[in-house]
């Protein structure tokens, strides 16, 4: 027992200094990272919201144009396709210039495909089975009017 009346080790520190710079150490490590993890939930939060605002597409309902959240989509609307934009239903093309689909997502094949109307795709269709056998039939070599979801 040391002067004071507490165990000193060797060096002359009382006992529990090591104890208390141990806790103390945790606790800035705690701190630090508790303060970084807020900013950067800050930071998801607002670039999730941006994300959660940019969902909104423009659609024909009941004869007028409208723009809105694609979470409030209804069987009968129409939706205005645009360049670059993930197809937010299933759906049937409408009326179509060269619109081309990458279905990737769905079918794991990376290559783009045509969307027509229907009326144009039977016509094609007709028009490819008059073609001589000589040309190469592939499934892809006749546009769908079929649009999916997520693609």
């Amino acid at each position: 027992m040391g002067v004071d009346g507490y165990m000193h080790k060797e060096g002359g520190a009382p006992w529990y200094v090591e104890g208390v710079a141990i806790w103390a150490a945790i606790a800035v490590v705690s701190l630090v990272a508790s303060i970084s993890d807020y900013q950067k939930e800050g930071e998801f939060l607002k670039k999730q919201m941006i994300e959660e605002n940019s969902k909104v597409v423009t659609l024909m309902r009941d004869g007028k144009e409208d723009t809105m959240h694609k979470d409030h989509i209804k069987v009968g609307d129409i939706v205005k396709i645009k360049n670059g934009m993930n197809i937010p239903v299933d759906g049937v093309c409408l009326k179509s210039i060269g619109v081309k689909v990458d279905e990737s997502a769905m079918t794991g094949e990376s290559d783009h495909f045509d969307k027509e109307s229907m009326a144009k795709c039977l016509e094609r269709k007709a028009a490819h089975e008059a073609e001589s056998d000589s040309c190469e039939k592939t499934p892809h070599s006749v546009p769908s009017p079929i649009m999916l979801s997520g693609t």
